[in-house]
């Protein structure tokens, strides 16, 4: 099944909407050593499609698995948008090399631990521009099964490191990010063949100055269906805030659930 293979797709810098995929690490079939799958979706914000606000953005990606065994998953990602408003043409996002190794500690039946790691390679048009030459980000995630609660349900928490390597510290004068360290909590619910997820992330960053950036938060969710064996569709919205002192103006938890703001979107996903 497709869980989550949208969902974090539209996370800040939002609208570089292909990094979905990457972020899904299903089982696959017992004995399958090679698997594929194609996704594409469509994104918008709220605004008018005339208003100079507008966000619109339709994005493809492709991802080829490789199981070693039945814990062990390589994975590469490619994607890319186009871009009906603002900056408007054809995107390439960065290509991202995954392996994942899952169930390497289970304390109980219900409870299981898995680590990742990503290697990026710079091809999209910000990280050409900012010299970025690679990054790397180590991942630990714990996973909670519910099923003796609600049949379906899964809880699940992942923490994250990532680590920028750029060519200058600096890019038109402005600082640029070294590191940054962040945690997705993800609630999924299966029910026959529909499906509904929801996470929060909360990010933090550093530059190479060791400037902090002020903390970031999102939040998405997401419901589809499983037509076929191969073949989902989805529904979902995502919303970011940053997180400024609240001395200084409203908390960015109004911005975070006002449905004016988000960012909304359909997806179709085929596994191979």
């Amino acid at each position: 099944m497709k869980y989550n293979l949208a969902i974090y797709a539209m996370v800040p810098a939002l609208l570089s909407t292909g990094i979905y995929a990457q972020e899904s690490t299903q089982p696959s079939p017992p004995g399958k050593k090679w698997g594929a799958s194609i996704g594409i979706d469509y994104s918008r914000n709220a605004y008018d499609s005339n208003s100079y606000l507008a966000e619109r953005n339709l994005a493809a990606s492709a991802t080829i698995t490789y199981n070693l065994n039945d814990n062990t998953q390589f994975s590469a990602l490619i994607s890319g948008r186009h871009s009906f408003d603002g900056e408007r043409g054809d995107y390439w996002d960065d290509f991202w090399l995954t392996a994942t190794r899952r169930n390497l500690w289970t304390p109980t039946d219900n409870l299981s631990m898995s680590v990742g790691g990503r290697v990026l390679i710079p091809i999209s048009d910000t990280s050409v521009k900012n010299d970025l030459q690679t990054a790397i980000r180590g991942d630990v995630k714990f996973t909670l099964v519910l099923d003796h609660w609600l049949s379906g349900l899964t809880v699940s928490d992942a923490i994250r490191l990532r680590k920028n390597f750029h060519q200058y510290t600096t890019a038109g004068g402005h600082p640029l990010e070294e590191y940054r360290f962040s945690n997705l909590l993800t609630v999924d619910y299966t029910k026959a063949k529909w499906f509904f997820s929801t996470n929060f992330v909360s990010a933090e960053s550093w530059s190479y100055r060791g400037t902090r950036y002020s903390p970031k938060l999102t939040y998405a969710a997401e419901i589809g269906y499983q037509i076929t064996t191969p073949f989902s569709a989805a529904l979902g919205m995502t919303n970011s805030a940053t997180y400024y002192d609240p001395d200084r103006g409203p908390s960015p938890l109004n911005d975070l659930f006002d449905l004016e703001k988000p960012t909304y979107y359909i997806t179709l996903n085929y596994t191979l």
